[in-house]
């Protein structure tokens, strides 16, 4: 053995110490590389994979033994006392998540579209969610309340079992086995988090991180009023133990619990310093029965409460709502609900399997737990000192209440409980102020939008800002497709400010996903093109007729009435159709049964006969606002939409105009209405309009159409986009 000049051996650090060693070194490693560093990622993948391969195996067996192992008696004493303070603490806990978003600034927020908004949600199925009729296949598919329903049912029926002892044996090897398993991983821990905060360090966009610090600063403040005073003070409320007393008896192993990071081992020392107080309260007449009692309760509910969801993990739930306001999508409050009791539920095996699992139910972001871990680096530390007094808390009025020794005084009990909720309350509210009054996280997103390009070099080509002087003097015939190709020039119709798929961007060149696809095509048939303006719908009918423009190439619906007047090539794209509406209005639009109640309805649309068709027969309730152009929808947006109560749109123009003006947010309200949209020539230019569609075809089986897509109405960017500051590119110059 290594031995120091002293002849002592070399202190070794603590797992805790290379964690934080781990996360800081991730944090310089991702500021110094940037992107180069985002291959870690699979590292902590790896590590995520991990730590689950436990976790379900676990909340069976321990579930299973530490019920197994009761009395009858015992069960039913801790299913009707110490289990009412179970659910007192978890109400508690659950009404301070919902309580969070209290909390959250109203910064601006807009995103691109998302496949999500037209995703219906599908009611949630409580019967396979918790009951257990086929628990290999709950297994198998990590049904979490299913699984925790199926222990709980095998662990009371163990309690009458004459031979429960070999099962119980032979399941508390494999707990022990998996508790070693699970030991090696935790010796993973430096590695893991390492890996994950450099990859995110070194991706995750600047602006993001003044968002990120609003939840870290919530939990952490409301962790450690939990701990340090609601907690404490419910216990001395309700019980004959004072506040100083239970804070001095449990001081070392709350420490303990917050520097380690580990819950599990001080259980040990709870129930010794448990025992410990409860033994300095009683006096000598104390019966002795009393105090064996005590005691045996004591060692029965910290044990008992361990498997089950504590205070610490309940408000990790927290983040599932920071998660929906963190990227522009706040969960709604009729999704509550099911967050409070598939989320109880799922904790049983932890936030590992709790949080991927309410985001897939809740259609949020998978990539928020990557996001989710990377801040619970922190924020577990005080999580686990929360859980230790969560225990303890258990533990104490457990053991009172087990005896009928509860004390509940009215006043008392007031005061403790207008102070915790003043504490909380103003807390949360005092955290708003300051991400509201005293640092705001910059908005960037309409900045990224306009900062959007051509992926690919353009076609040679002219862009008129304003009609040609010759556009009005058209021989009133177009082009037909080999009158275009010995022009050499494909005149295109473009609508002004047609986000995201026609418009100037910073640099002043016209870019969109309609510009890119007029590009695309002139490629193909080796033509330069003009883009010629257009203001509406009702001029593209009058244009493409009057040789003004050979195609235009701003998305129209493919609707039967339109083909009067043009032609229409097959389907670009499948569209919602979509609101746009006052955030605070959103929930009021979520379906068009909903919508078509509203007393004095006004919707804005685009001058089109389409448009007021379908208004008319759809919403017959509704007055029609109608904008000519989308310089006229912009003003109206600008001026915050005065006399309007929505903008119907197509869902991915609409998120784009929510973008620029985040005080407004898109609803696609459902049933979900997609409907076809392309492009427009002459009726009579019959060639032009094969060989578009042909094109068109083609386009969609060679990946262009979902390409363009993706980056212009999905906002996939990233590989478009400079990349991230970093010291190596920045600072040193070591690589471009």
């Amino acid at each position: 053995m290594a031995t120091t000049t002293t002849g002592k051996p070399p202190r070794q650090l603590s797992l805790a110490t290379q964690v934080f060693i781990g996360l800081g070194l991730g944090v310089l490693v991702g500021v110094f590389f940037g992107e180069e560093a985002a291959f870690l990622k699979i590292g902590g993948d790896v590590f995520i994979a991990l730590l689950q391969i436990t976790v379900i195996p676990y909340v069976v067996v321990a579930l299973i033994t530490s019920l197994g192992r009761l009395t009858l008696d015992h069960a039913k004493a801790l299913g009707l006392r110490a289990g009412g303070v179970f659910l007192v603490l978890w109400a508690i806990g659950i009404s301070v998540v919902l309580a969070s978003p209290l909390a959250f600034p109203d910064w601006p927020s807009g995103a691109f579209f998302s496949a999500s908004q037209i995703e219906q949600l599908q009611p949630v199925d409580f019967l396979q969610l918790y009951i257990p009729a086929n628990i290999f296949a709950s297994l198998s598919n990590a049904v979490v309340p299913a699984i925790v329903v199926f222990s709980i049912l095998f662990g009371v029926a163990l309690i009458n079992v004459a031979t429960k002892a070999r099962i119980l044996d032979l399941l508390t090897t494999a707990s022990d086995a998996l508790l070693a398993i699970n030991g090696f991983i935790g010796r993973l821990a430096p590695y893991g988090v390492f890996a994950i905060t450099a990859s995110a360090a070194g991706t995750i966009d600047v602006g993001d991180l003044g968002r990120l610090q609003v939840y870290i600063a919530v939990y952490v403040v409301i962790a450690l009023i939990m701990s340090f005073w609601l907690l404490p003070g419910l216990i001395a409320a309700t019980t004959p133990l004072r506040y100083g007393d239970i804070m001095r008896t449990f001081r070392g192993p709350l420490v303990t619990a917050f520097a380690t990071g580990n819950l599990l081992i001080v259980l040990p020392i709870l129930a010794a310093d448990g025992k410990g107080i409860l033994a300095r309260l009683d006096d000598a007449t104390t019966d002795p029965k009393a105090r064996r009692i005590e005691r045996s309760s004591i060692d029965i509910l910290i044990p008992a409460a361990y498997p089950f969801p504590n205070l610490g993990g309940i408000l990790a739930l927290m983040f599932v709502l920071f998660g929906g306001w963190y990227v522009g999508s706040a969960v709604e409050l009729a999704a509550y609900p099911t967050l409070v009791v598939v989320g109880l539920a799922s904790l049983f095996g932890g936030t590992v399997l709790a949080l991927p699992f309410l985001f897939d139910l809740l259609s949020l972001p998978a990539d928020l737990f990557q996001v989710f871990i990377t801040v619970d680096v922190i924020g577990s530390r005080f999580g686990t000192l929360l859980a230790a007094m969560h225990i303890i808390a258990i533990a104490l009025i457990g053991t009172y209440a087990l005896q009928g020794a509860i004390t509940l005084r009215f006043f008392p009990l007031l005061r403790f409980t207008l102070v915790s909720a003043i504490l909380i309350g103003g807390s949360l509210a005092g955290i708003r102020a300051v991400y509201t009054y005293v640092y705001v996280a910059p908005y960037r997103t309409a900045d990224l939008l306009e900062s959007l390009q051509l992926t690919e070099p353009p076609q040679p080509h002219t862009v008129y800002r304003e009609s040609p002087s010759d556009g009005d003097a058209a021989s009133g015939a177009s082009e037909n497709l080999e009158g275009i190709l010995e022009r050499g020039t494909l005149k295109v119709c473009y609508a002004h400010d047609d986000y995201p798929s026609a418009f100037l961007n910073a640099k002043g060149e016209l870019v969109g996903f309609d510009v890119a696809m007029a590009h695309r095509l002139a490629r193909s048939m080796n033509l330069a093109i003009e883009f010629v303006p257009i203001d509406s719908i009702a001029d593209i009918e009058r244009r493409v007729s009057t040789g003004y423009c050979d195609v235009a190439m701003s998305l129209l619906p493919i609707s039967p009435d339109l083909t009067r007047a043009v032609s229409l090539t097959e389907s670009v794209l499948e569209i919602a159709l979509a609101m746009i509406v006052s955030d605070h209005r959103r929930n009021e639009f979520a379906t068009w049964a909903e919508i078509a109640k509203i007393d004095g309805l006004h919707v804005a649309i685009s001058d089109s006969f389409v448009g007021r068709n379908w208004l008319a027969r759809e919403l017959p309730n509704a007055t029609a606002t109608v904008f000519r152009s989308k310089a006229d929808l912009d003003s109206m947006l600008a001026a915050g939409a005065p006399g309007v109560d929505a903008v119907l749109s197509a869902g991915e123009e609409g998120a784009a105009w929510t973008i620029r003006y985040p005080r407004f947010n898109l609803v696609a309200p459902t049933p979900v209405r997609l409907l076809p949209y392309g492009y427009a020539v002459d009726r009579r230019n019959h060639e032009l309009l094969l060989y578009l569609d042909t094109w068109l075809v083609n386009a969609k089986i060679d990946g262009t159409i979902d390409q363009l897509y993706r980056y212009w109405m999905l906002g996939e960017v990233k590989e478009s986009q400079p990349p991230r500051w970093s010291v190596i590119r920045n600072v040193l110059g070591w690589i471009d």
